[in-house]
């Protein structure tokens, strides 16, 4: 049976940025000094289709 990951942080606390980290089982509904942190953004591998190509006559 595989083992359940308990996580270190509150789950707001890990999407901040500061350092001020609360334990998991602290419930937190809103903090004042939240600051997100930056996301990375991905480009997907594959691309849709573009246009159909025309048929030449």
């Amino acid at each position: 049976m595989p083992r359940k990951i308990i996580p270190k942080y509150n789950r707001l606390c890990l999407r901040c940025a500061r350092k001020c980290k609360q334990p998991f089982h602290v419930t937190i509904i809103n903090c004042p000094d939240f600051e997100g942190q930056p996301v990375q953004m991905t480009i997907p591998l594959k691309f849709a289709p573009g246009r159909p190509k025309k048929l030449k006559r």
